[in-house]
């Protein structure tokens, strides 16, 4: 089974997030191949993965623009394939405990493509190592002064979804 595991990232939790879910994968014996939503809407191919795992940032409870754009103009070939789909975005100790709302573009999507699951992880956020540029002055200016610092990812969590797409990617192999 060949998967492709796709990502919007703002800071860089998302990609962090899409790497330990490669991670898994691959420990459980799958091909699996990581990119960015910039760098898979230009891979050639994209019709020769079994499964897609799909994951974006996000912000004012929307998906990045990269990571909607991607599903809209793939719909039809992810349509046909199973896709899980995950979020990456509270932050602090405030708010990673509570119930989180599926973002916008989710039902959507849910009844576009073979989503077989979507989750909401919470996020990181490092001022040092975050990639500023991509925001607009606004985003920059709340990044530096209202953004609660702090790695907020729940590993085992995220962890266990993955080794459960794999068990039933595996399922699903040794079955055809």
């Amino acid at each position: 089974m060949r998967a492709l595991i796709i990502y919007a990232s703002h800071y860089g939790s998302t990609k962090g997030i899409a790497e330990r879910i490669d991670g898994k994968l691959r420990e459980r014996g799958l091909e699996v191949t990581v990119a960015s939503t910039d760098e898979a809407g230009d891979r050639a191919g994209l019709e020769s993965y079994d499964a897609y795992v799909i994951g974006s940032a996000v912000h004012a409870g929307h998906w990045l623009k990269p990571a909607v754009e991607f599903v809209r103009s793939h719909e039809a070939l992810l349509a046909a394939r199973p896709t899980w789909l995950f979020s990456s975005g509270p932050i602090g100790e405030k708010y990673v405990h509570k119930p989180q709302p599926e973002p916008a573009e989710i039902a959507d999507f849910r009844r576009l493509l073979d989503v077989r699951d979507h989750v909401v992880f919470a996020g990181a956020f490092d001022p040092t190592t975050a990639d500023l540029t991509k925001g607009n002055w606004l985003e920059r200016q709340v990044s530096k002064r209202f953004l609660p610092v702090g790695d907020f990812r729940d590993w085992p969590e995220i962890e266990a979804w993955a080794n459960r797409i794999a068990r039933e990617l595996n399922a699903v192999a040794v079955a055809g």
